[in-house]
C-alpha cells in the first residue's frame, strides 16, 4: 500500500481538511450511534421515549449530524481526490473548461433558492402557530 511520502509533494491533496472532514464525518457518526443505542435501550425497558426529557434533547441535538457527517465526508472524498479528476491520468487543472456567463444563471439560482428558503420559512412558521 502506497503512503502519501511515496508521491511527489505537489501530487498530494491537502491533508488537512481531508482529515478533519474524515474526524467530523466518524465523529458524528458514533454520537448518532450511542444515542441510536440510548433509544434502543429506552425502547427495550418498555419505557416512552417521549417520556426521557434528556433522549429528546439529545434526538434534537443529533438531527442534524446525518447532513452535515454527509456533507464532511464529501469533503473527504472530493478533497482527497485533488489534484486528480482521473487518477493518474489527468489533472484538474487539465479538466477545467472555460464557462464565460456562467455568473449569470448562478446569480438567478441562488435568488430562486433563497425565495423558496423564504417561502418555506413562512410556511413552517405558520404552522407552527397554527398548533399554539
Amino acid at each position: 500500500m502506497k503512503g502519501l511520502s511515496d508521491f511527489d509533494r505537489e501530487l498530494w491533496p491537502p491533508v488537512l481538511p481531508v482529515h478533519f472532514g474524515f474526524q467530523i464525518m466518524v465523529g458524528l457518526g458514533a454520537v448518532m450511534a450511542i444515542v441510536a443505542a440510548w433509544s434502543l435501550v429506552v425502547l427495550a425497558r418498555g419505557r416512552d421515549i417521549l417520556a426521557n426529557r434528556n433522549l429528546m434533547r439529545a434526538l434534537a441535538v443529533v438531527t442534524p449530524f446525518g447532513f452535515i457527517a454527509t456533507e464532511a465526508g464529501w469533503t473527504v472524498t472530493e478533497v482527497g481526490r485533488q489534484p486528480w479528476v482521473v487518477q493518474g491520468l489527468m489533472l484538474t487543472s487539465d479538466a477545467v473548461t472555460p464557462m464565460p456567463g456562467v455568473v449569470v444563471p448562478m446569480v438567478l439560482f441562488t435568488i430562486l433558492y433563497i425565495g423558496l428558503a423564504a417561502i418555506v420559512v413562512a410556511l413552517i412558521r405558520s404552522m407552527v402557530a397554527e398548533t399554539r
